[in-house]
């Protein structure tokens, strides 16, 4: 049912910040009286559009973004002559070369800036735990955190010899390195200790799970249709008070107590949970049997998180605005270089099925969320444009640099050459995030 909406909401988002990024060339290409051929909304046949001077306005068939074709730029240059001569005589100078082609991502940059902003001044929703200082409530039984000796109460104060202050960032630092083993520096008692905590890699997107929970009450916010839960009669607004007995406040105790007397159905077969809510005045009790979903048994509930709304003033909103995209930009070069290291996962890369459901989900939550997540496609579009990758920006960029080194321009040929490993290069990187993205999300 999400389909439709979910491509719509790709179509727009992906459009926005291409035309923004190929604007960016077109602009400063146009400053320094580059021949811009062609400035195309979408790609593939032309549909209609009208020609001033030497430029042709267009909008083409497939409506994913857009292009600009400027002489003197990009691979274009090496369709026009077979390559083992010289480069022709090219527009302009190389500072203004790089300029045009630094323009793109920088403008991709500048539009996460203002879209993060736009964001925080409109409202954005947050759970309310994930600003909240990182005091453990509720260990799993058996989960890496109960392995690594961490009790309810511990306050965890650094991972892996960064500072950590807040939920939220402990669920980025453990959440990105599942298999890895972190040193995680925690307050016990007033006293400091470090023990090692190597998350497990959980959910399609390999996200590490580390049995580190916050307080949430156990109060029921979404009961999943045709689930356990929703057979058994559980209902939006209850409250869970115990599981086969043992009392419970909160949600992960909830999760736990379920997960134990679960533990011995892959042998004896599912029996029934006693589950007892309260409901208004009524305390009701509900046997709910569980279902296997990959490793976990599941009744299909979602708790009620306490919530804020971030509003905030013009100043405020640019100064949150930089502080989020600066530590975007960390997170980003965590996982590449977890990558390169061998200790990341291809899983936390999202392909487009990955995008248009975000960019559906958002669009459906509000103009903040959708806005939101545009500030950071944009963030992410400029800085993998800036990769030294040939056929990408960065990859010219990096070419043009090592001419400006030689004092000299490369022959056609060299250039070619480059074009054609970066271009094998992205659709290797294209294919495998495509084959995960589908193995995520699609259901044979």
């Amino acid at each position: 049912m999400n389909i439709p909406t979910n491509i719509l909401a790709l179509v727009f988002v992906l459009s926005f910040l291409i035309v923004f990024h190929e604007g960016g060339h077109f602009a400063v290409a146009k400053f320094f009286k580059f021949p811009v051929e062609v400035f195309s909304l979408g790609f593939g046949k032309r549909l209609f559009g009208w020609k001033r001077k030497e430029t042709d306005y267009r909008v083409s068939l497939i409506p994913l973004g857009g292009y600009v074709k400027v002489v003197g730029l990009g691979p274009d240059e090496s369709d026009i002559v077979a390559g083992e001569h010289a480069a022709p005589a090219q527009p302009g100078t190389r500072l203004q070369r790089l300029l045009i082609l630094f323009a793109g991502p920088g403008v991709n940059l500048v539009l996460a800036f203002l879209l993060t902003a736009l964001a925080f001044l409109v409202g954005i929703e947050v759970a309310a735990y994930k600003s909240e200082t990182p005091v453990v409530k509720v260990v799993d039984h058996g989960s890496p955190a109960e392995k690594a000796g961490i009790k309810e109460g511990d306050r965890i104060e650094t991972i892996s010899g960064k500072t950590v202050k807040t939920w939220e960032e402990v669920e980025i630092e453990t959440g990105l390195a599942p298999r890895e083993k972190l040193a995680v520096g925690i307050v016990r008692d007033g006293a400091p200790l470090t023990l090692d905590l190597t998350p497990e890699p959980r959910t399609k997107y390999d996200i590490g799970y580390t049995g580190l929970n916050p307080a949430i009450l156990a109060v029921v916010a979404r009961v999943v249709p045709n689930y356990p839960g929703a057979k058994a009669g559980l209902r939006v607004g209850d409250r869970i008070v115990s599981v086969n007995g043992k009392p419970v406040v909160l949600y992960f105790e909830v999760v736990r107590f379920i997960r134990e007397a679960a533990s011995g159905f892959d042998k004896d077969g599912a029996k029934p949970i006693e589950m007892v809510v309260t409901r208004g005045s009524e305390t009701i009790t509900l046997n709910v049997v569980p279902v296997k979903e990959g490793e976990n048994w599941r009744i299909g509930f979602a708790p009620k998180e306490e919530t804020t709304v971030r509003r905030l003033g013009l100043g405020a909103a640019f100064a949150a605005s930089w502080r989020e995209n600066v530590r975007q930009v960390k997170v980003t070069g965590q996982i590449v270089g977890r990558l390169f290291r061998g200790t990341g996962s291809m899983r936390q890369l999202s392909g487009p099925i990955d995008i248009a459901k975000f960019s559906g989900e958002a669009a459906r939550s509000g103009v903040a969320p959708l806005v939101m997540l545009m500030g950071v496609l944009s963030l992410q579009l400029g800085l993998l444009n800036l990769l030294p990758i040939p056929l990408l920006d960065g990859g010219q960029i990096f070419v043009t640099l090592l001419e400006a080194a030689a004092r000299r321009d490369f022959s056609i040929k060299v250039k070619e050459r480059l074009l054609q490993a970066g271009f094998a290069f992205l659709v290797l990187i294209m294919v495998t995030v495509l084959y995960f993205d589908v193995i995520k999300n699609v259901t044979f």
